[in-house]
């Protein structure tokens, strides 16, 4: 009876040890099981982006921006040196050339407008815009992302683009590396002149082309499966 009378709170007091040490380890297992459920509804929400998504670099930069939220409305463009507004845009143009966008004619008329064109640059986090116009009305202006990511290019150089606004749109998907997403849809775009779009949902990138006398137009946007829908 002594004996165990003695052995009784030693006893307690390695259980208690016990349930000390095990405390953690329950902590960190109910933890996981947490988060992996986190992960599972984050997954399962459509306004994140797809797997697919994430492994492409323009889905995945331009999805990035948009998280950080929008872009200021109110920045307002500086003046710049034409050259330098030139040495930024003759790499857009050449890229929009080669991917079968800009013909040969219309590069040359870019660089004939730069050499007699004022120009302006607005900066903004992650992405800037460059533009040229002079005093007969035409213009070259284009968004780049820090990746180099062109985000938008709209043009009137007094020349014909040279191709329908379905194809510059094609092109256009090509060259930013897009054409790997399975679920892009055909998009009943609104606007003046002969807009066309698409949108993938993998991708949550919006794309618009519009090819209007002599006047081009390109564009990608992230934008939520919601945010489309809304449309």
């Amino acid at each position: 009876m002594k004996l165990r009378n003695a052995l009784l709170p030693l006893a307690g007091t390695l259980a208690l040890m016990a349930l000390c040490t095990a405390l953690p380890f329950l902590w960190f297992a109910l933890r996981d099981r947490q988060l992996d459920g986190a992960v599972q509804t984050a997954a399962a929400r459509p306004e994140f982006l797809s797997a697919a998504g994430w492994e492409n670099p323009v889905a995945r930069e331009l999805y990035y921006w948009r998280e950080r939220g929008a872009a200021d409305p109110y920045a307002l463009a500086s003046p710049a040196d034409p050259a330098d507004a030139w040495a930024a845009l003759q790499p857009v143009a050449d890229t929009l050339q080669s991917a079968g966008v800009l013909p040969a004619s219309l590069r040359s008329a870019a660089e004939t407008l730069a050499a007699g064109a004022t120009a302006s640059i607005q900066d903004e986090e992650g992405f800037t815009s460059y533009t040229l116009n002079d005093d007969t009305g035409h213009y070259l202006t284009a968004t780049v992302t820090s990746e180099g990511t062109i985000t938008t290019f709209n043009a009137d150089l007094g020349i014909d683009p040279g191709v329908t606004s379905a194809q510059a749109l094609a092109y256009y998907r090509t060259l930013l590396g897009l054409d790997g997403f399975a679920d892009w849809e055909d998009v009943q775009a609104r606007g003046y002149g002969a807009p066309v779009a698409c949108y993938s949902a993998s991708a949550q990138l919006y794309l618009a082309a519009n090819v209007y006398h002599t006047s081009l137009t390109l564009s990608v946007t992230s934008m939520s499966p919601e945010t489309y829908a809304g449309l």
